[in-house]
């Protein structure tokens, strides 16, 4: 039971790292495609429209149903111990939060980029 545990931990620490991931990609993104716009130039749309919450839950359910079984079920084949399990977990989870910290701290400078010119002079 132990491992089966330590085993899901390590595959939801996995899966939070790549979430981080994925959200500062679109995040991002977005920022790029708005430059693009106020620019008036054109942008390449992503062929997935993903334009309601529904169709953006379900993404996220599927994707994180996808990662965390797919990772479980490898992590499991690995046969770790419960202290490599749980390390590796806590590993995966400073490094999440130092992408995160990367990542947002790049949106907002990208982010100021793009507002500043549209703020009022006093």
């Amino acid at each position: 039971m132990k491992n089966q545990l330590t085993n899901l931990l390590l595959a939801l620490a996995l899966n939070e790292l790549i979430h981080i991931c994925s959200e500062l990609w679109a995040v991002r993104d977005k920022v790029k495609r708005l430059a693009t716009y106020i620019a008036g130039k054109p942008y390449k749309e992503m062929r997935l429209k993903i334009n309601t919450r529904a169709k953006s839950y379900a993404i996220s359910i599927g994707i994180f149903v996808v990662i965390v079984s797919t990772s479980y079920i490898i992590i499991s084949l690995l046969h770790l111990s419960a202290e490599v399990a749980i390390s590796s977990s806590i590993l995966l989870l400073i490094l999440s939060y130092i992408v995160a910290f990367i990542g947002f701290d790049r949106y907002h400078v990208d982010i100021e980029k793009v507002t500043r010119p549209f703020m009022s002079k006093k």
